[in-house]
């Protein structure tokens, strides 16, 4: 179960409210009203009256949501995340609180932006993975997802262009560019 300290902030993602393995009630936690819309959605509504009397609920700035967005961008996450997830890495960020999430996609940009990230259930991201696409078809390196490739047609597909491992220990701060 990852430590949750007394005074840490953390961002919630869906997944960290739907574990079950955090006490929403404690005023720690933070959602993006995207996030609450999220669960409304699915046949999970039961954990939105919970999550809406407990949390504090506040939408990320616009200057964190670009920052996230860019940075994003730069990684090839940006294909991955959809703009809840990018909320929810911005509120982060602008809270300076950790980001709880299952989602590989959103811990890799938190990690590129200096964000403290742990997962909710499953066993956090090891290293920074930067993306890029390969044709299925001739093999063609795209910076950005087109779909296709414009040569043969085919697919593409993302494919890491460069990792690097996290080295996080007592006291020290996530790598970060």
């Amino acid at each position: 179960m990852p430590q949750q300290h007394d005074l840490e902030k953390m961002v919630l993602d869906t997944s960290a409210i739907l574990s079950g393995r955090f006490d929403t009630s404690s005023p720690q936690f933070y959602v993006t009203s995207s996030i609450l819309n999220e669960i409304e959605k699915g046949k999970i509504s039961r954990y939105l009256k919970m999550a809406e009397t407990s949390m504090n609920v506040i939408d990320p700035d616009s200057s964190s949501v670009a920052k996230v967005v860019e940075a994003a961008r730069s990684s090839g996450d940006i294909d991955r995340l959809s703009n809840t997830d990018i909320e929810a890495v911005a509120l982060a960020l602008q809270l300076g609180a950790v980001l709880v999430t299952d989602d590989y996609s959103m811990q890799n940009t938190s990690r590129i932006l200096g964000i403290k990230s742990t997962g909710a259930s499953i066993k956090e991201i090891g290293k920074v993975i930067e993306w890029i696409y390969r044709c299925t078809g001739c093999g063609r390196i795209y910076e950005k997802n087109t779909g296709t490739c414009a040569i043969c047609g085919h697919a593409l597909k993302n494919y890491p262009r460069s990792t690097r491992k996290i080295h996080e220990g007592p006291g020290k701060k996530p790598n970060s560019r």
